[in-house]
């Protein structure tokens, strides 16, 4: 039985440019995402939606032959955590940011999101993942935990469609997901 549910995403590009900066959007949704190559950073950095807590991803183009390296972060404001990044981390060329436009993903719920996303990371074997640590779920209440997870379930609706397919499981379908 096939349980997918339709959806719509809106992907603005700003620039005209669809290999540039994209604003996700998604109907019903609190969440914003920024997909971006790294030669953008420097003017994308400018966007006020870093100053959120947010969780973000940070990837390499695939090369032929091995896996695309992955790291999963989050932070209280994601600005500070990709500027760290960008001095640190030589082998990303691309990042995306997901931030709520209401402010309700505070820390708690960013550092859960990032926590699901390493261990389904893990789980998929899709990316070599370059988080040093595997993040804990940090004790939320069982509301915060449920919002989290809608949330999260959003991210994963959008990922695939911004060049992010790693979360999936190679056999899984899509319709899956959301049983």
């Amino acid at each position: 039985m096939n349980t997918a549910q339709a959806f719509s995403v809106r992907i603005f590009v700003p620039s005209g440019d669809p290999e540039g900066l994209r604003l996700i959007e998604k109907f019903n949704w609190t969440g914003q995402g920024l997909v971006f190559p790294r030669a953008l950073y420097a003017d994308v950095r400018q966007r006020p939606e870093l100053n959120r807590a947010g969780v973000y991803l940070l990837w390499e183009a695939a090369e032929p032959g091995r896996l695309p390296r992955l790291y999963v972060g989050e932070g209280d404001a994601v600005l500070p955590q990709l500027d760290q990044h960008a001095k640190q981390k030589d082998f990303w060329t691309h990042a995306a940011v997901f931030t709520s436009k209401d402010q309700s993903l505070n820390r708690g719920r960013a550092q859960y999101l990032e926590a699901r996303l390493v261990q389904l990371a893990k789980d998929a074997k899709r990316v070599e993942l370059d988080n040093s640590n595997a993040p804990q779920l940090p004790a939320l209440s069982e509301a915060d935990a449920a919002d989290a997870e809608a949330f999260l379930l959003d991210v994963l609706l959008c990922l695939p469609l911004v060049g992010a397919p790693f979360f999936r499981q190679q056999h899984q379908r899509q319709s899956d997901l959301y049983c």
